[in-house]
Parts: structure tokens; sequence; C-alpha cells
């Protein structure tokens, strides 16, 4: 309902939806029985991190037959600070990457039967029209895959399959949003891209887990000579995924960009220990440095991502005072950083800084109407995010709205790191 070519451009609500259906389709029916909640979208996304690791030990088991290997390579992806921190969250990655994961364990174990190729290719159209970005990594794997031995066939069977059910899906999701789909999905997420991200993420990862991405390096470049069988899967994907990783340079991304790369790198990793196998005393050296860069990535995660978990939880009673001020509001609130806070208040959502700040800039939605309704005073109640360390205002709204905002409303009070506007009294 919020792919409609005339909302994204002109008329009242101002909304995007970024993502592909399948993840709000899940939680449609929860919503329905229990109203607006963010657990359900957290536990469905938990579950998925879950089942990403699951997926990605019986891959590995299945290319090297060693427990341990499977075990240590599945249970690694949890350690990674990206997907501690973001996984509980009621976002979308968690639950593409369980599905391309168990897309890559299908194909894997069951290469040369039409039913694994069909199930294969329902779980990687599944993960795209979960979340985009994931065309790439896992059907690039699973393509290479079946291309290792005959019938070769099988690979551009998956590949008809993937591509069909795709085009299929978009054809349909055009139509039924008359082009709009096309438009929240692609044309709203094409924003400027800055190296000094990538930069700054590649910088953090080499400091902390160096020795995963030499393993990861060394394994890509002694299986192009060597020829191993897990190489033919996880190399691709390992490729893929560096390849997807570096949108993590567009304007408004965070770690969930490198989910799939801390996939690849876990799969690899598992690889190693597995073909080091027939030598229990490299195995335990193996699984020794794992250890110690396990330790490395939990200081990393205390360092720079269990303090933002722990502020959120001390200002929940101040949270609990915005939802308050929410619900209370005689009209339409509008928010950026706790946003949330409005459907679960039970009104709708009327406007998406961030985004609709992208396409005024690139020119795909004018500001105006929306401009007018700041200067006419329509919203009892806005939420401007506020953080001493982040030009959140900056980032998230025009110069024209800020303008409006912070001349034509008063600061009421300050909540979590929020201030509340209101009109003049």
């Amino acid at each position: 309902r919020e792919t409609s070519h005339g909302r994204a451009r002109g008329a009242p609500p101002y909304r995007v939806a970024n993502y592909p259906p399948l993840f709000p389709l899940l939680q449609a029916p929860f919503a329905a029985i229990v109203g607006p909640a963010f657990w359900y979208g957290r536990a469905i996304a938990a579950a998925s991190a879950l089942a990403a690791a699951l997926f990605i030990g019986l891959t590995l088991h299945t290319l090297t037959r060693d427990i341990l290997a499977a075990v240590v390579g599945g249970l690694l992806l949890l350690a990674f600070p990206y997907i501690l921190h973001w996984s509980p969250l009621n976002r979308v990655d968690s639950l593409a990457l369980g599905l391309s994961t168990a897309g890559l364990f299908v194909v894997a174990r069951w290469p040369h039967r039409r039913a694994g190729i069909i199930a294969a290719a329902l779980l990687l159209t599944a993960a795209i029209y979960t979340r985009q970005s994931y065309a790439l990594a896992a059907p690039l794997a699973s393509f290479v895959w079946l291309l290792r031995e005959p019938p070769r066939r099988r690979a551009f069977e998956l590949a008809g399959l993937v591509a069909g059910l795709g085009i299929a899906l978009l054809l349909l999701l055009q139509l039924v949003t008359g082009g709009g789909f096309f438009l929240h999905t692609v044309v709203a997420n094409v924003n400027p891209f800055f190296w000094g991200s990538v930069r700054y993420h590649v910088d953090e990862m080499v400091t902390h887990i160096w020795p995963l991405l030499g393993a990861a390096a060394v394994f890509a470049l002694a299986g192009a000579v060597l020829r191993p069988a897990a190489w033919w899967l996880i190399a691709p994907y390992l490729l893929g995924a560096a390849a997807s990783a570096l949108t993590i340079g567009k304007t408004g991304s965070n770690v969930n960009y490198l989910f799939e790369l801390c996939a690849a790198l876990s799969l690899a990793a598992g690889a190693i220990l597995g073909a080091a196998g027939r030598s229990r005393w490299l195995q335990a050296l193996l699984c020794l440095g794992l250890a110690l860069q396990v330790s490395v990535m939990a200081g990393w995660s205390r360092e720079n991502y269990e303090g933002r978990v722990m502020d959120k939880i001390a200002q929940r009673d101040e949270i609990a005072r915005l939802l308050d001020i929410v619900r209370e509001a005689p009209g339409p609130v509008l928010a950026d950083e706790y946003m949330g806070l409005v459907p679960l208040a039970g009104k709708r959502l009327q406007y998406q800084p961030f985004e609709f700040k992208q396409l005024a800039e690139a020119g795909v939605w004018d500001e105006q109407p929306f401009a007018r309704q700041l200067d006419e005073h329509a919203f009892p109640v806005i939420l401007i995010y506020d953080p001493p360390t982040w030009n959140s205002f900056g980032e998230r709204w025009t110069g024209r709205q800020r303008l409006y905002i912070s001349t034509g409303y008063r600061a009421a009070e300050r909540l979590a790191d929020t201030v509340v506007y209101r009109p003049p009294e």
C-alpha cells in the first residue's frame, strides 16, 4: 500500500517502502492480532540470525564433513559485532541472510536434484524480495557451484528460475502499485556515495579482524590453484559479499550492509578449519587462533556497540514519556529517530525525514506542500533527535524544513536526546 506512485511524490502521507515486502508481510498477521509492536519483528529477526548461523554450519558440514568446522563456522557468525548489534532489531537484514544461507545450503547439499534446485531458487528469490541487495552474492555462488561438475545445465536452470521468479514478481508488484514499487525500492535508494564511509569500515575491520580477512584472502587465492570443492561455493560468495559491502558508502547506510561479508568470512574460516582436519594439532592451533579472534571481537563489541544499547536501556523511562507525548498529541506527529513511537501510539506515520530529504535533493519530490504544512503549524508535536555526537537534524531534514521548525516551533522539553518541539502558545 505504501508503494503507490502518487504517495511517493506528492500526496501525504509521505512514506517510502525502502525494501521489498516479505518481511512486513510476515509481521502482518501479528499486527492484525495484537496491534502495532516491535517484539514480533525483533523475534523474526533474531530467529533468522540464528537460522543463518545454523545454515552456515550445515553448509560447512556438507562441504567438509567436519563437525568441528561446521560448529565453529556457524557460531563465528554470531560473534561479529555487526551481527550481534543489528540482528535483534526489527529490520529486514537477518531474514534476508537466513533465507540466502538456507539457499546456499540446499544447493550445496542437493546440487543434482531438481527439487533441490527449485527449493534453492525459491529461497534465493525470497531473500531478494526481503532485501534487494541479496541478488548478488548467494545467487552468484550457487551458479558457480553448480558449474563445477556435470550436469552443468543445473546452474542455468537455477539462474533461470531465480531470474524468472524475480522478474515475474517485479512486474506483478509494479502492476499492483501503479509503478511505485520500483520507485520506492530502487529510485528512492539511490543516495549519494562517500568513499570515506567505506574507508572507515575497512579500517575498523582491518584493525579488529585482520586474521579473518587474511585467512579469507589466502583461502580464495590458494583455492584458485588447488581447487578444493568448498572453494567453488565460498570464493564466489566472498567476492559477491565484498562487492555488496562496498555499498556501505551510501548515505544512510549502516553495519547491516556488512552481513553477507560476515557470513562469507565465517564460511571461509570454517572451510580452512575443515581442510586442516587431517592434522588434529593444526586444527587445534587454528581453533586457538579463532578463540583469540573471538576475544578481540568481544572487546570490539563492548567498546563500540554495547554502550549504544545500554544508553537506550538507561533512557527507557524518557522514551516511555515520549510515547505518552505522541499518544496525547491532538493531531499528527513528526519524528525521526523515534518515528516508531508514532504507530505504537496508534497514529499514522506522516513523514519519513531522511528518505524524503534524499528525494528532494534528487529532484524527485517537491517539498513545498509539506513545508507549507510546517509553516501552518499542522503538527502539534515534532520530535527531533539531537545526540551530542551527531548532527541528526542536519542529516535528516532539509534546510527549509529545519528553518520552519527552528523558527516556527518552540523547544518545549528534551527527553532521550530528543527535543520536543511544539507550536508557539
